[in-house]
């Protein structure tokens, strides 16, 4: 038969067995793995889960079912073998694996607790877990995490299978992945506990060889291992000292005993570093602080200076406005004398004057009055008109510049796409600008080329444009000056009709002088008056003033 139908046999019969022959049954595997291929029958295993069904069964009390404990490491190693290289899937190694070994441990423990266990069973499961350590060796932290594992080091035995528990710590602590192992501190103080109780309760040398051999690789791999050491050194050279070493066992004991004494002169070197480090450091954070205090005493020095400086300027601040509240009251109250002293100086000067006389008074009164409002309006306007001619002037010199640019990108943009000539380039232009090219070129000689000639006509052509450009910007500047001329026109004009003093409010006027209605009634009539006196005697020489005037502005401008 083929090693499928058998496996199928194996199933059928499996499925029919009771508790009690299943183990027998599995047995059989040992015969197909001789008679077939090994890989194809734990693949066939694998695939029919009787290797999970294995493992289940090893984890039976053998006891109850009648079953030598013999026939349970048989399927031990049965078992181990068919693990041994196959790597089927990531479940295989990850999962199906660590439970393989815990289900060796649990059988060990197993035979451990029985009132006579078989030592050679003990040793046979052992050294099932020996193998699978050593073809997966992750599986240490699984033998390391395993509560089983601590309960076959706290249980009383024979010596031999002392030997072999110990071995087994041995194989885990010493694998190649033995540092990425995360064991608990307090596992590995019983552990450390245990180990070095078997070595003092039994006087074997065996061992006391391999248990000085496990505390001297574990410390040497872990950290926290070797902490415990060093915290338990003096006690456990002591119980060393005490061990009664027979021949041969002595050599890991002293091996041991040198480790722990060069552990001890490390870590007195260390703390004698670390006093050292604390010293620097403490005379360090010392001269930083003395540092920080006189740097903070400076601060606090320049920022009381700087408060200081600050209240004597505020203070200061605080004199020169009150001193200037003061001056203001009191040049507000020399301008009340002083209009009081000009009121009752008008009144007495009133009283003095001739009855004939306080009439003329009056109108030379008005008319300073209305001079004064009339300056004042002009001034007004006057800065208007310059304001807005300013303005427009700077708005003109915008939108020409805006209109020169786009005309210029206007004009190369037409010439480079239709090259068709410029508006001022006639036929006749043409044929002269020819023959200037003839004539340069009998003067340079047949031997110019091309490029030469093109660059000449290149130049000629930037010259024109130059030309134009010349005439164009003359032809701007003076309608310009024409367009400056026509609105200086207009603002003199516009002053000269400035509205008179009739045709202002009275609010308008007691806004820009005085509130008395006798001085305004006079001050209109004394405008009414200049102003008729002054149109016919004039107007020639208003006339010339205003070329003159202007004349004088387009020159400035000019300039």
């Amino acid at each position: 038969m083929s090693a499928k139908q058998e496996v199928d046999v194996l199933l059928y019969k499996l499925s029919r067995a009771g508790d009690a022959d299943i183990p027998t049954l599995l047995l059989q595997i040992e015969k197909l793995l001789e008679e077939h291929e090994s890989r194809e029958i734990r693949s066939l295993l694998w695939e029919n889960e009787i290797m999970s069904t294995m493992t289940d069964v090893i984890k039976q009390d053998f006891e109850l079912l009648r079953i030598p404990w013999s026939t349970a490491t048989k399927l031990c190693t049965l078992l181990a073998k068919c693990c041994m290289g196959f790597t089927e899937s990531q479940e295989f190694s990850n999962v199906f694996l660590p439970l393989v070994v815990d289900s060796f441990m649990e059988l060990a423990n197993n035979i451990q607790g029985l009132d006579s266990p078989d030592e050679e069973d003990f040793r046979q499961c052992l050294e099932c877990v020996f193998w699978l350590v050593d073809y997966s060796p992750t599986l240490g932290q699984t033998i390391i995490e395993s509560p089983r594992l601590l309960t076959m080091l706290m249980t009383e035995g024979s010596s031999s299978i002392d030997v072999c528990l110990l071995k087994l710590l041995r194989v885990v602590l010493t694998q190649s992945a033995a540092s990425r192992y995360h064991i608990d501190h307090d596992k590995l103080l019983v552990i450390f506990d245990e180990v070095m109780l078997k070595m003092t309760e039994q006087d074997v040398p065996a061992l006391q060889q391999i248990g000085a051999d496990v505390i001297y690789q574990a410390a040497k791999r872990h950290q926290p291992f070797k902490e415990i050491l060093l915290e338990n050194g003096e006690e456990v050279m002591e119980l060393l000292k005490v061990i009664n070493t027979a021949p041969g066992a002595h050599d890991n004991i002293n091996m041991l005993f040198t480790y722990i004494g060069r552990l001890k002169q490390e870590e007195a070197e260390k703390a004698r570093l670390n006093a050292s480090a604390t010293k620097i450091q403490a005379c360090y954070r010392g001269y930083i602080t003395r540092r920080e205090l006189k740097l903070n005493s400076q601060r606090i020095s320049r920022f009381q200076l700087k408060f200081r400086e600050w209240l004597k300027k505020k203070k200061e601040r605080e004199e020169e406005e009150r001193d200037l509240q003061i001056e203001k009251e009191l040049s507000s109250k020399k301008a009340r004398q002083r209009r009081r002293m000009r009121l009752q100086e008008e009144a007495s000067k009133l009283r003095t004057l001739p009855a004939n006389k306080i009439t003329s008074h009056q109108h030379e009164v008005a008319s300073a009055a209305a001079s004064k409002i009339q300056s004042s309006w002009r001034g007004y306007c006057a800065k208007k008109a310059v304001e807005k001619m300013r303005r427009h002037r700077v708005e003109t010199r915008a939108a020409v510049s805006i209109q020169r640019q786009y005309r210029l990108y206007r004009t190369g943009a037409c010439y480079s796409s239709t090259g068709l000539l410029p508006p001022g380039l006639t036929a006749d232009k043409v044929r002269e600008l020819n023959t200037r090219i003839q004539k340069l070129q009998l003067e340079t000689g047949p031997e110019m080329g091309d490029e030469e000639l093109e660059k000449l006509v290149l130049k000629s052509q930037d010259m024109y444009l130059k030309y134009r450009k010349n005439q164009a910007n003359t032809r701007r500047v003076q309608k310009r000056r024409e367009n400056l001329c026509r609105q200086i026109s207009d603002r003199l004009t516009q002053l000269k009709s400035a509205p008179s003093l009739e045709e202002c409010t009275l609010e308008d006027a007691k806004l820009l002088s005085c509130s008395d209605p006798v001085i305004l009634d006079q001050a209109r009539k004394n405008h009414r008056n200049a102003v008729t006196c002054r149109t016919d005697n004039t107007s020639d020489r208003y006339n010339l003033d205003r070329d003159r005037f202007k004349y004088d502005l387009i020159s400035s401008l000019d300039t």
